[in-house]
């Protein structure tokens, strides 16, 4: 039986928490990388590129392409509509919605 990881590519709107409420401090810019969590307990290392602006602020809200590192412990096939936390360790410092899968493939594991 062969295993697989399953890399997505997808754009979102993100919004950030604002810093009273347990955001973050300071604002995020290009290549933010946080982890990701779909209604799960697991977490999921990604990358956050903007575009439409150079930084979100805390309490803003961006479009947003997010590239998933490859894992084959995402527990379903992801799609537009669905909802995600963004964490930095175990505090959470956003959310976001998939607005489009842009990319979804399966890489075979030695």
């Amino acid at each position: 039986m062969r295993t697989y990881r399953t890399v997505y590519n997808f754009t979102a709107l993100l919004s950030l928490l604002p810093t009273e409420n347990g955001g973050r401090k300071r604002p995020v810019y290009d290549h933010y990388r946080p982890s990701f969590s779909f209604s799960t307990a697991n977490q999921f290392s990604g990358e956050i590129s903007f575009t439409d602006k150079e930084e979100l602020k805390p309490g803003g809200t961006a479009n947003v392409e997010v590239k998933l590192l490859p894992s084959r412990n995402i527990p379903q096939r992801l799609k537009s509509g669905d909802s995600f936390t963004i964490l930095e360790g175990e505090r959470v410092v956003g959310t976001g919605v998939i607005q489009n899968i842009n990319d979804e493939h399966r890489i075979p594991v030695n």
